[in-house]
Protein backbone atom coordinates (compact mmCIF):
# COMPACT_ATOMS: atom_id res chain seq x y z
CA UNK A 1 0.00 0.00 0.00
CA UNK A 2 1.39 3.35 -0.84
CA UNK A 3 1.32 6.31 1.83
CA UNK A 4 1.97 9.55 0.16
CA UNK A 5 2.83 10.65 3.25
CA UNK A 6 6.45 11.39 4.87
CA UNK A 7 8.28 8.82 6.86
CA UNK A 8 10.13 9.95 9.34
CA UNK A 9 13.58 8.13 10.91
CA UNK A 10 14.71 9.63 14.56
CA UNK A 11 12.83 10.69 16.95
CA UNK A 12 15.99 13.37 18.38
CA UNK A 13 15.32 17.13 18.65
CA UNK A 14 15.36 17.91 14.43
CA UNK A 15 13.30 14.73 13.28
CA UNK A 16 10.60 16.10 16.39
CA UNK A 17 10.85 19.68 14.91
CA UNK A 18 10.36 18.65 11.00
CA UNK A 19 7.67 16.10 12.10
CA UNK A 20 6.09 19.57 13.46
CA UNK A 21 7.13 21.61 10.66
CA UNK A 22 5.41 18.96 8.08
CA UNK A 23 2.39 18.34 10.39
CA UNK A 24 1.44 22.08 10.25
CA UNK A 25 1.36 21.58 6.21
CA UNK A 26 -1.30 18.97 6.25
CA UNK A 27 1.04 16.61 5.95
CA UNK A 28 0.64 12.85 7.08
CA UNK A 29 3.62 12.27 9.47
CA UNK A 30 4.84 9.00 10.78
CA UNK A 31 7.91 9.13 12.71
CA UNK A 32 10.25 5.88 13.52
CA UNK A 33 11.75 5.16 16.66
CA UNK A 34 14.70 3.71 17.79
CA UNK A 35 13.38 2.65 21.52
CA UNK A 36 10.03 4.02 23.81
CA UNK A 37 7.64 4.48 21.47
CA UNK A 38 5.17 7.55 22.70
CA UNK A 39 1.52 6.85 23.33
CA UNK A 40 0.86 10.66 23.96
CA UNK A 41 0.63 13.30 20.82
CA UNK A 42 4.17 15.18 19.91
CA UNK A 43 4.57 18.79 21.96
CA UNK A 44 6.40 21.42 20.60
CA UNK A 45 7.44 24.43 22.80
CA UNK A 46 8.16 27.72 21.91
CA UNK A 47 8.46 31.25 23.06
CA UNK A 48 6.29 33.78 21.78
CA UNK A 49 7.21 37.84 21.01
CA UNK A 50 6.78 38.34 24.98
CA UNK A 51 8.99 35.48 26.04
CA UNK A 52 5.92 33.73 27.23
CA UNK A 53 6.02 29.70 26.67
CA UNK A 54 3.28 28.74 24.22
CA UNK A 55 2.84 24.42 23.63
CA UNK A 56 1.33 23.30 20.91
CA UNK A 57 0.56 19.49 20.14
CA UNK A 58 0.35 17.69 16.64
CA UNK A 59 -1.22 14.27 16.16
CA UNK A 60 0.85 12.33 14.34
CA UNK A 61 2.17 8.57 14.68
CA UNK A 62 5.09 7.08 16.42
CA UNK A 63 6.31 3.78 16.06
CA UNK A 64 8.83 1.25 15.63
CA UNK A 65 10.63 -0.50 12.75
CA UNK A 66 8.53 -3.47 13.26
CA UNK A 67 5.22 -2.40 12.94
CA UNK A 68 5.64 0.12 10.21
CA UNK A 69 3.73 -1.11 7.04
CA UNK A 70 3.13 0.30 3.51
CA UNK A 71 5.43 2.34 1.26
CA UNK A 72 5.90 5.60 1.83
CA UNK A 73 6.35 8.31 -1.19
CA UNK A 74 8.57 11.07 1.41
CA UNK A 75 11.45 9.98 3.86
CA UNK A 76 13.39 12.01 5.78
CA UNK A 77 16.19 10.59 7.96
CA UNK A 78 17.41 12.79 11.18
CA UNK A 79 19.64 10.74 12.68
CA UNK A 80 23.27 10.98 13.95
CA UNK A 81 25.58 11.08 10.64
CA UNK A 82 26.94 7.22 11.61
CA UNK A 83 23.12 6.04 11.78
CA UNK A 84 22.41 7.32 8.40
CA UNK A 85 23.17 4.22 6.23
CA UNK A 86 21.97 1.72 8.90
CA UNK A 87 18.88 3.67 9.87
CA UNK A 88 17.65 4.12 5.76
CA UNK A 89 18.58 0.01 5.61
CA UNK A 90 16.21 -0.72 8.46
CA UNK A 91 13.30 0.96 6.47
CA UNK A 92 14.33 0.80 2.86
CA UNK A 93 11.30 -1.79 2.35
CA UNK A 94 8.95 0.61 2.98
CA UNK A 95 10.17 3.37 0.69
CA UNK A 96 9.04 3.51 -2.77
CA UNK A 97 10.94 2.59 -5.35
CA UNK A 98 10.06 6.45 -7.14
CA UNK A 99 10.21 8.24 -3.59
CA UNK A 100 12.66 10.47 -2.38
CA UNK A 101 15.15 10.07 0.61
CA UNK A 102 16.03 13.55 2.38
CA UNK A 103 18.76 13.74 5.25
CA UNK A 104 18.90 15.98 7.91
CA UNK A 105 22.70 15.41 9.44
CA UNK A 106 25.64 16.76 10.78
CA UNK A 107 29.26 16.57 8.92
CA UNK A 108 30.11 15.66 5.21
CA UNK A 109 30.21 12.39 3.89
CA UNK A 110 27.45 10.22 4.91
CA UNK A 111 24.96 11.83 2.56
CA UNK A 112 26.95 11.12 -0.15
CA UNK A 113 27.59 7.31 1.18
CA UNK A 114 24.11 6.58 0.93
CA UNK A 115 23.64 6.94 -2.95
CA UNK A 116 24.25 3.43 -3.56
CA UNK A 117 21.85 1.93 -1.05
CA UNK A 118 18.98 3.85 -2.37
CA UNK A 119 16.54 2.21 -5.06
CA UNK A 120 16.68 2.67 -8.31
CA UNK A 121 14.63 5.47 -9.27
CA UNK A 122 14.81 7.27 -5.64
CA UNK A 123 16.35 10.97 -5.59
CA UNK A 124 18.43 12.08 -2.80
CA UNK A 125 18.33 15.43 -1.55
CA UNK A 126 20.55 16.29 1.16
CA UNK A 127 19.45 18.70 3.58
CA UNK A 128 21.43 21.33 6.14
CA UNK A 129 19.95 23.03 8.76
CA UNK A 130 20.87 25.77 12.09
CA UNK A 131 17.45 25.22 13.28
CA UNK A 132 17.90 25.44 17.05
CA UNK A 133 15.75 22.64 19.22
CA UNK A 134 16.12 20.61 22.53
CA UNK A 135 14.78 16.96 22.97
CA UNK A 136 12.68 17.46 26.71
CA UNK A 137 11.39 13.31 25.85
CA UNK A 138 10.39 11.20 23.27
CA UNK A 139 7.58 13.24 22.33
CA UNK A 140 8.43 16.64 23.01
CA UNK A 141 10.75 19.41 21.96
CA UNK A 142 11.87 22.86 22.52
CA UNK A 143 12.89 25.24 20.18
CA UNK A 144 15.77 27.23 21.04
CA UNK A 145 16.82 28.92 18.07
CA UNK A 146 15.64 30.47 14.63
CA UNK A 147 17.55 29.49 11.51
CA UNK A 148 17.20 28.20 7.94
CA UNK A 149 17.01 24.54 6.60
CA UNK A 150 18.13 23.55 3.15
CA UNK A 151 17.66 20.82 0.97
CA UNK A 152 19.73 20.47 -2.17
CA UNK A 153 19.17 17.50 -4.88
CA UNK A 154 22.78 15.45 -4.60
CA UNK A 155 21.58 12.38 -6.48
CA UNK A 156 19.08 12.56 -9.46
CA UNK A 157 16.31 10.25 -11.38
CA UNK A 158 14.21 11.29 -13.99
CA UNK A 159 11.52 8.80 -12.97
CA UNK A 160 11.17 10.27 -9.40
CA UNK A 161 7.51 11.08 -8.86
CA UNK A 162 8.94 14.54 -7.48
CA UNK A 163 11.00 15.26 -10.58
CA UNK A 164 13.80 17.73 -9.29
CA UNK A 165 11.52 19.61 -7.08
CA UNK A 166 11.02 19.25 -3.34
CA UNK A 167 8.16 18.94 -1.78
CA UNK A 168 8.03 21.64 1.14
CA UNK A 169 7.92 25.29 0.51
CA UNK A 170 11.36 27.95 0.25
CA UNK A 171 13.68 25.06 1.04
CA UNK A 172 15.29 24.12 -2.02
CA UNK A 173 19.07 24.80 -2.59
CA UNK A 174 21.12 24.76 -6.08
CA UNK A 175 24.45 25.28 -3.91
CA UNK A 176 23.71 22.50 -1.33
CA UNK A 177 27.37 21.08 -1.15
CA UNK A 178 28.51 24.40 -0.77
CA UNK A 179 26.34 25.53 2.51
CA UNK A 180 27.14 21.65 3.52
CA UNK A 181 30.78 22.53 3.83
CA UNK A 182 30.31 26.37 5.79
CA UNK A 183 28.18 24.40 8.22
CA UNK A 184 31.16 21.29 8.51
CA UNK A 185 33.56 24.25 9.01
CA UNK A 186 31.83 25.44 11.65
CA UNK A 187 31.31 22.46 13.45
CA UNK A 188 34.72 21.27 12.81
CA UNK A 189 35.78 24.49 15.08
CA UNK A 190 33.13 24.93 17.86
CA UNK A 191 32.76 21.37 18.32
CA UNK A 192 35.50 19.67 19.28
CA UNK A 193 36.96 22.81 21.28
CA UNK A 194 33.69 22.58 23.50
CA UNK A 195 33.78 18.88 23.72
CA UNK A 196 37.48 18.32 24.68
CA UNK A 197 37.61 21.17 27.10
CA UNK A 198 33.75 20.74 28.14
CA UNK A 199 32.72 24.27 27.51
CA UNK A 200 29.87 25.88 25.74
CA UNK A 201 29.90 27.25 22.97
CA UNK A 202 30.56 31.24 23.67
CA UNK A 203 33.60 30.19 25.90
CA UNK A 204 35.25 29.09 22.89
CA UNK A 205 35.86 33.17 21.89
CA UNK A 206 37.10 33.68 25.97
CA UNK A 207 40.82 32.56 26.96
CA UNK A 208 42.54 30.70 26.77
CA UNK A 209 41.07 28.86 24.04
CA UNK A 210 40.81 32.01 21.69
CA UNK A 211 44.58 31.36 20.17
CA UNK A 212 43.44 27.72 19.38
CA UNK A 213 39.94 28.65 18.38
CA UNK A 214 41.38 31.36 16.34
CA UNK A 215 44.45 29.01 14.89
CA UNK A 216 41.60 26.20 14.00
CA UNK A 217 40.14 28.90 11.46
CA UNK A 218 43.36 30.27 10.24
CA UNK A 219 43.90 26.13 9.29
CA UNK A 220 40.41 25.74 7.59
CA UNK A 221 40.31 28.69 5.46
CA UNK A 222 43.73 27.89 3.61
CA UNK A 223 42.75 24.42 3.75
CA UNK A 224 39.68 25.41 1.92
CA UNK A 225 41.61 27.63 -0.63
CA UNK A 226 43.48 25.38 -1.32
CA UNK A 227 42.93 24.26 -5.58
CA UNK A 228 43.60 20.28 -4.54
CA UNK A 229 40.39 20.58 -2.32
CA UNK A 230 37.92 18.16 -3.60
CA UNK A 231 35.49 21.15 -2.92
CA UNK A 232 37.28 24.27 -4.49
CA UNK A 233 34.98 24.99 -6.71
CA UNK A 234 32.86 25.85 -3.83
CA UNK A 235 35.58 27.02 -0.99
CA UNK A 236 37.86 29.07 -3.67
CA UNK A 237 36.23 31.95 -2.22
CA UNK A 238 36.97 31.35 1.77
CA UNK A 239 39.09 33.75 3.54
CA UNK A 240 40.62 33.72 7.03
CA UNK A 241 38.37 37.10 7.39
CA UNK A 242 34.78 35.71 5.72
CA UNK A 243 35.39 32.22 7.96
CA UNK A 244 36.54 34.08 11.38
CA UNK A 245 33.10 36.19 10.89
CA UNK A 246 31.13 33.62 10.29
CA UNK A 247 32.54 30.77 13.08
CA UNK A 248 32.32 33.59 15.61
CA UNK A 249 29.21 35.21 14.88
CA UNK A 250 27.25 31.74 15.29
CA UNK A 251 29.87 31.05 18.50
CA UNK A 252 28.17 34.28 19.91
CA UNK A 253 24.34 33.50 18.99
CA UNK A 254 24.69 29.85 20.24
CA UNK A 255 27.20 31.50 23.68
CA UNK A 256 24.83 29.32 25.49
CA UNK A 257 24.51 26.25 24.17
CA UNK A 258 26.08 22.92 24.53
CA UNK A 259 27.36 21.12 21.14
CA UNK A 260 26.15 17.90 20.33
CA UNK A 261 29.78 16.88 20.51
CA UNK A 262 30.35 18.27 23.85
CA UNK A 263 26.90 16.30 24.83
CA UNK A 264 27.75 13.33 23.59
CA UNK A 265 30.86 13.42 25.09
CA UNK A 266 29.51 14.18 28.28
CA UNK A 267 26.91 11.25 28.07
CA UNK A 268 29.49 8.62 26.97
CA UNK A 269 27.72 8.54 23.45
CA UNK A 270 29.84 7.86 19.90
CA UNK A 271 30.40 11.15 18.43
CA UNK A 272 30.14 12.27 14.68
CA UNK A 273 34.11 13.07 14.91
CA UNK A 274 34.51 11.01 11.98
CA UNK A 275 32.48 13.14 9.56
CA UNK A 276 33.20 16.61 11.14
CA UNK A 277 37.37 16.62 11.94
CA UNK A 278 37.34 13.32 10.30
CA UNK A 279 36.47 14.49 6.89
CA UNK A 280 38.71 17.04 6.70
CA UNK A 281 41.58 15.10 7.85
CA UNK A 282 40.76 12.87 5.08
CA UNK A 283 39.79 15.33 2.01
CA UNK A 284 42.06 18.49 2.81
CA UNK A 285 45.40 18.42 0.73
CA UNK A 286 46.79 20.91 2.72
CA UNK A 287 48.36 20.18 6.13
CA UNK A 288 45.63 20.34 8.73
CA UNK A 289 47.62 19.41 11.83
CA UNK A 290 44.63 21.11 14.60
CA UNK A 291 42.20 19.15 12.65
CA UNK A 292 44.29 16.07 12.73
CA UNK A 293 44.62 16.68 16.87
CA UNK A 294 41.18 17.18 17.48
CA UNK A 295 40.18 14.10 15.44
CA UNK A 296 42.70 11.64 17.08
CA UNK A 297 42.10 13.14 21.00
CA UNK A 298 38.39 12.96 20.20
CA UNK A 299 38.55 9.02 19.25
CA UNK A 300 40.93 8.15 22.49
CA UNK A 301 38.52 9.97 25.01
CA UNK A 302 40.21 8.33 27.75
CA UNK A 303 42.50 10.54 27.64
CA UNK A 304 41.00 13.31 26.73
CA UNK A 305 42.50 15.43 29.44
CA UNK A 306 46.04 14.82 28.65
CA UNK A 307 44.81 16.09 24.72
CA UNK A 308 43.65 19.45 26.53
CA UNK A 309 46.41 20.23 28.79
CA UNK A 310 49.45 19.36 25.33
CA UNK A 311 46.50 21.89 23.17
CA UNK A 312 47.01 24.89 25.83
CA UNK A 313 50.71 24.08 25.87
CA UNK A 314 50.71 24.12 22.66
CA UNK A 315 49.19 27.90 22.06
CA UNK A 316 50.21 29.68 25.62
Amino acid sequence: MTKDGWLIVGNGSIGLLWASKLSELGEEVTVVCRSSVPSAPLEVENEDEWGATQTRRYNIEFTDKNHLTGKYTKTLLCTKAFDLIPAFLDIRAHTKKRGIVATLCNGMGAQHDLIPHLKKHQNLWAGVTSEGALKLSPNSVRKTGIGDTFFGLIRDSEQCLFADAFPFPDVQSANVEQRLIEKVAINAVINPLTAIFSIRNGQVLEQPIRPIFDAAINELAQAMRSQCFKYNAHTKNVTPESLHQRISTVARLTAMNCSSMYEDVRNLRRTENEYISGFFHREAQEDTPLQDFFYHALNDQEHLEEHKKKLLTMYH
